[in-house]
Order: structure tokens, then C-alpha cells, then sequence
């Protein structure tokens, strides 16, 4: 595979906000990546409940911490975990479909002490990082500028339509990122989900059109790409290919890496190529 052609002399660090094992299926990009390249995670997870869940092995250090704006602020634990929250839920959105009116209901809320991103004294700079903190994005942002501008790619969900009390939206979060040198590359994941009282199939989860949240993967702004340097390009171009296989991408940043060490790892990229099946997503 693609890390037998390039190997960066460093590991790939992963930063994982939100780091809740409730979604597994949702991440698995993180799994792909750890198990097919040299790469470390900090992980980061407020509610002790979900904290305790998760597994900490040599190369995946977690930590019962909340990530936000430095201050004292409120855990509101939801009945369905996965969408507990600093922010309150806004029922008056969630309530128009189907089984949020109990998912939505808080259940406790815990106050805590949240760190600014940038105050972590990360032992290594943090390439990837992915954050899910439903309706928090913003102040992890706001107050994480340093460490997000020097990564090389952010996974983050977010929602058209705000599904908490003061969330930013969609188009918000992503002018932010574009300020700090970031673009958008694709949707890992679209969410879709029904108007009650209609079903597809009495499924209450699957939705027909309406957007509901976005899986959003930002990349290093093209423009700034030529400014990396060729570990940080390698490192790219791994986590591209096993996290969110944008093989074209990979293809056009093994170019530039084979000028850089006069390599043709192209030709070996091709080879490989050869033997990968492309799914076209949307």
C-alpha cells in the first residue's frame, strides 16, 4: 500500500475532539489510518460516562478533558448520548422529526472546566484533527487558532441548520476554517433525515433530501501546499489515501513529493492504483 512507498521520518498525530465511541462507524477514517501508518492520537472526551468506554492502548492517549473556551461551562447530558452537548438542544428544529422530542431531553447537566485547545501542550504538532462536539465547534475554534492553522486537515460535523441553542452553522464554521488557510474537499458523510410523520421504509433515521448534518473534511488551502514541507506532504498524502481515499489528490501530492527526493513514486502509485476499486460517493 501507499505507506511501503512513502514513509515520513515522523508520526502522523491525530487529534480527536469529541472523542465519544459512540459513533464508530461514523470515524472509522481514524481506524484506517492508525492501522495502516505509523500514527499516535490524543483523544479528548468530557462526558465520564463515554470517557470510560474508551480504550487506551501504547499509541491512543485519551483524557477526560473538555476542549472550549477556558471557561466554566455546562454539560448537558442527553438522553441519547451521542448528542449531550455544552449547548442546549433546540427542540423547536429537532421536534420536527422523528424521534428527537426524547433523544433531545436533558438528562443532568454537569459543570466543568474546559481548556482552550491552544493551551494544550501537545507533545508533538497535531496533523489531523477531528472534532465532533455537537453544536460546540465554534469556541473550539475561536480559541484553538494556533494548533488548527499549523495541522494539515480537519474532519469536522456540522449542520446547514443549527441543532442547538447558538450553534453556528455550516456556512459559519467553514468561513472560519477558510480564514485559516483551510478549504473544504469533500463530505465524508451526508446526513439526511425525514420530516415526521413520514418514514422511508419505517426507518426513523433515514432522511429523503433534507440536510440535517455534514461529516466535512477541510484540507490545506492548494495554494498553500507548496509551502509544506516534503514530511508534511507525505503525511497528507497517507492520511488522503486510507482516511478519505481522495486517490487523486494523493496522486498529485506524490508529484510534488517526487521532485522534491528526484523519486518517481508515481509509478509505483499507479501500479497500485491498478488494483483499487473507485466508488464515486456523490
Amino acid at each position: 500500500m501507499v505507506s511501503k512507498i512513502i514513509n515520513p521520518k515522523e508520526p502522523i498525530v491525530i487529534c480527536d475532539i469529541g472523542a465519544s465511541s459512540i459513533d464508530t462507524n461514523i470515524w472509522t477514517s481514524i481506524d484506517d489510518l492508525m492501522n495502516n501508518t505509523n500514527s499516535i492520537l490524543y483523544g479528548f472526551e468530557p462526558n465520564e460516562d463515554e470517557f470510560s468506554k474508551l480504550n487506551q492502548t501504547e499509541k491512543k492517549k485519551y483524557f477526560n478533558i473538555a476542549i472550549g473556551n477556558g471557561e466554566n461551562e455546562s454539560l448537558n447530558i442527553c438522553a441519547a448520548p451521542g448528542m449531550s452537548s455544552m449547548l442546549k438542544p433546540d427542540l423547536q428544529y429537532l421536534n420536527l422529526f422523528n424521534g428527537f422530542a426524547e433523544w433531545a431531553k436533558i438528562n443532568k447537566s454537569v459543570n466543568i472546566k474546559t481548556q482552550k485547545l491552544d493551551e494544550i501542550n501537545f507533545e508533538k504538532k497535531i496533523d489531523f484533527f477531528k472534532i465532533d462536539v455537537q453544536g460546540y465547534e465554534y469556541e473550539i475554534i475561536k480559541h484553538g487558532v494556533k494548533k488548527l492553522k499549523d495541522s494539515l486537515i480537519i474532519q469536522i460535523e456540522t449542520s446547514p441548520i443549527p441543532l442547538y441553542e447558538n450553534e453556528k452553522s455550516f456556512s459559519y464554521i467553514s468561513s472560519k476554517l477558510e480564514d485559516l488557510g483551510f478549504n473544504l474537499h469533500m463530505f465524508y458523510k451526508i446526513e439526511t433525515k425525514c420530516f415526521k410523520p413520514m418514514t422511508v421504509q419505517n426507518n426513523i433515521y433515514t432522511g429523503i433530501k433534507h440536510l440535517f448534518q455534514l461529516d466535512c473534511v477541510f484540507i490545506k488551502n492548494l495554494n498553500l501546499i507548496d509551502n509544506l514541507n516534503v514530511d508534511e506532504l507525505k503525511k497528507l498524502a497517507l492520511i488522503l489515501f486510507y482516511s478519505f481515499k481522495s486517490y487523486d489528490l494523493v496522486d498529485l501530492l506524490l508529484q510534488k513529493i517526487s521532485k522534491i527526493e528526484s523519486n518517481d513514486y508515481n509509478a509505483q502509485y499507479r501500479d497500485l492504483m491498478k488494483t483499487i476499486k473507485i466508488n464515486k460517493n456523490y
